[in-house]
Formats: C-alpha cells, structure tokens, sequence
C-alpha cells in the first residue's frame, strides 16, 4: 500500500500498522487534528475515546472524528485497517460530529474499502486531475458516511449521562493549553468537580484530571518530537507555571525528563 504521496496534498490514506509504529502515544492518548478522520478497522479489537466517551470496537468498524475532536484509539497487534484523512472542505458534507458504527452489512463493508482504495490509488499514481478525482472519491466516501448513519439511525444511540463528559471534552480541548484546572472546567459547566470526575470515570474509565493530564501530556510529547522549541517553552505554551513544575509533571507521566525524551536512542552496534 502507498501511504505518502509525491506532492503536498489534503488528502492521506495511512495503515494502522504505519500509525502504530510511528509511536503508541501518538494515536492512544487524548488529541485532535485539524482534518477529519475516518478509522475503517477491519481487523482486531480495542477501545476507542471520541469526547472523552470511550466504546469498544471490532471488526468492521468505522470511527469518524471531525476536526478539532478530541480521540484516543487503541491499537493493539493484530488490528489491521486505514486511517482516511480529508481536508476541510464544507463541499463534501462531511458530518459535524462523531460516529461509531459497526458496519454488518457485506455491501457496504466493500463500498467504504473500494472508495478508501480509489483515494489511495490516486494518490499513489499522482495522475494529471488528481484534485478533481480526490474530490469525487471523498463525495462518494460523504455519501457512505450518510447513508451508514440512516441504515443504523435506530440503533445509534448516545448515553444521556455521557453528554457532561462530551461538553468537558469539547471546553478542554479549547482550553487545555492555559493551565485550567479540573475545577476550573467543573465550575464553567456549572458541576462540582466530584460530579465532573464521576462522570468521566464513567464514560471513559478515567476521572476529569486524568484525561487533562493526558491532552496536555500528549500535546507536550507532540511539540518536544516535532519542534525544536526549549522545555521551558512548552512549559509556557501548555499554561505550566515554571519549567520545574512542567519537568516533574512530564517525568511522572512518561518516566522520561523532556530532555531525555528528545534524545534519540542510542543505535545497538551490529554483532560481527
């Protein structure tokens, strides 16, 4: 499978094989993009975190994340499936909140395949009217998503007790770079931070602070990876109160000091 093209383009098809060998923390703990993503598993089992609600999946499940949408996907060995990423194009009629839908029906399971493959080939080939054939294979994959949705409208059903973890969701992830704390994000939705823990333990098996500490850490293993900006810096940008409080903070969440986190491992010499 091609999974990087020639040329800069809004549109990436990735296995999960590639994405889980690019580093676990990358996908398993709490973060976003600014692209949609469509996750079509086909093979294996784990748990998937949209909102800060976290669901099993299986076979034959297809996870849609909007922009700016807080996930977090397991990935064990043996999953197997594509990560379809679209640009941000109100043309496409992508829709504005997440799915979890497990897709029984043969027909459409191959649909979502040959359309996520159509994508891929293209941009592999980097034809003359690439553009307009990305274009239309991601219409094709809008109106899958639309037409999925209704198949399974009556059975895709939101817990009513979740809804207070989904709005913590969308607030931290507005605001978890400034430092807020869980009674800070309790006191805006008018909660105790007891009762905003509770149900987030509830949800996603995590109370409030933890799935904090999980974005803002994510987001800090992002900019020390991809940047060459001091450990101070991030400090600053991610609302800690000194780079020593940020330090003892990363170290007890990855067991590494930024520093060390940055350095890349020593290479094992090869035997004679």
């Amino acid at each position: 499978m091609f999974e990087t093209s020639r040329r800069p383009t809004a549109h990436a098809v990735t296995s999960l094989a590639k994405l889980r060998m690019q580093g676990p923390w990358r996908l398993e703990l709490l973060h976003s993009s600014t692209r949609a993503r469509l996750y079509w598993i086909t093979r294996g089992q784990g748990r998937v975190t949209l909102n800060c609600v976290t669901r099993g999946y299986g076979p034959n499940t297809a996870v849609f994340v909007p922009p700016r949408t807080t996930l977090a996907l397991e990935l064990a060995s043996q999953t197997q499936g594509l990560e379809l990423t679209l640009p941000p194009d109100d043309t496409l009629h992508l829709p504005d909140t997440t799915f979890h839908l497990r897709v029984s029906n043969i027909e459409s399971q191959a649909a979502l395949t040959s359309h996520i493959e159509k994508v891929e080939g293209e941009l592999a080939a980097q034809a003359p009217a690439m553009d307009q054939a990305l274009t239309a294979y991601s219409l094709l994959v809008s109106a899958w998503m639309a037409r999925e949705l209704a198949r399974q409208e009556s059975t895709v059903s939101r817990e009513r007790s979740h809804r207070l973890a989904e709005l913590f969701a969308e607030r931290l992830e507005m605001h978890f770079r400034s430092g807020r704390s869980v009674s800070d994000y309790a006191r805006d939705l008018q909660v105790t931070p007891t009762h905003l823990s509770r149900v987030c333990r509830d949800a996603s098996g995590r109370p409030a602070h933890a799935l904090l500490t999980e974005r803002v850490m994510h987001e800090a293993r992002r900019l020390l990876a991809e940047t060459d900006m001091p450990a101070r810096e991030v400090a600053e940008q991610l609302g800690f109160s000194s780079a020593a409080y940020f330090t003892r903070a990363f170290a007890q969440a990855t067991g590494k000091t930024p520093t060390h986190f940055r350095r890349p491992a020593p290479r094992v010499a090869a035997r004679s």
